[in-house]
């Protein structure tokens, strides 16, 4: 049975105002926890060609932890898992599930880095869990997954106030008749007040075919949210996203929020 999936990856980024991550990394002994709440919807989906001509109900809660912490001074380790609530009917496919999705594990290490550029590079292992893990694939589909991120930050200025933008280029790699990914993640953080950050993201993910396992996936998501931060230690963000262009995808309309915890 062939399922209209797809994998979350809210990328999370902060600019030196508040916690770093994306490219950045974090202080040695330092780190941070990310717990997010999500709300997705869909009604239509994207077919072979592109076009919004599928009719689907889709619904999701979502439930993810995000844990880094610096091991030395240029390499940070980050894990991440979630629980999943989805609904989902396309034609004759039913699917009611309740359970662990992916869950990742990796190191990011900083291979050059000045005032104002950083560049890193990420490892890390993907494991199955029982909902999400391939885009138009059955739930669960899969089972230990590779992925290997390039990363590269710049901070600047923008109204004399702190902005700076994030892109990352990752390819996941899926032994045997899984199809393999590629990702594009671009971030632009701008900080107009002490106690307020403005972020704009557009996710790009591009998979291969794979006979008799997924269709050909292409998906662009775009991003936006409002970070608040209620003092050194704790800051809030507020947001939504869509799906603006797709193939074998359905058309995403989320709402989360996040928690965000240093020490």
């Amino acid at each position: 049975m062939k399922l209209w999936g797809f994998v979350i990856c809210t990328a999370v980024f902060f600019s030196s105002a508040f916690a770093h991550a994306g490219a950045w990394p974090t202080a040695a002994g330092e780190g941070q926890v990310i717990s997010t709440t999500l709300f997705d919807t869909a009604r239509t989906g994207y077919d072979n060609d592109g076009n919004l001509t599928q009719t689907v109900s889709f619904n999701k809660m979502e439930s993810a932890l995000y844990w880094e912490h610096g091991l030395t001074s240029k390499t940070t380790v980050v894990i991440q898992s979630s629980f999943q609530d989805i609904q989902f009917t396309a034609g004759v496919d039913v699917v009611n599930f309740s359970g662990l999705g992916e869950s990742y594990a990796g190191l990011r290490r900083v291979l050059w880095q000045n005032g104002k550029w950083v560049v890193s590079a990420q490892a890390g292992v993907l494991f199955a869990g029982a909902g999400e893990v391939i885009s138009d694939a059955d739930l669960g589909s899969g089972s230990t997954h590779y992925e290997g991120r390039f990363l590269l930050g710049r901070s600047f200025k923008l109204a004399q106030k702190d902005a700076f933008v994030d892109i990352q280029s990752a390819y996941r790699y899926r032994p045997r008749a899984q199809p393999d990914e590629r990702r594009i993640d671009a971030t632009f953080g701008w900080q107009p007040h002490d106690k307020f950050q403005i972020l704009a993201q557009g996710f790009y993910t591009d998979s291969e075919e794979q006979f008799e396992i997924s269709r050909a996936n292409k998906r662009m998501k775009l991003q936006t949210s409002l970070v608040y931060k209620h003092n050194p230690k704790t800051s809030y963000q507020i947001g939504l996203y869509q799906t603006v262009a797709g193939r074998n995808i359905v058309k995403e309309n989320a709402f989360f929020i996040s928690a965000w915890k240093k020490y």
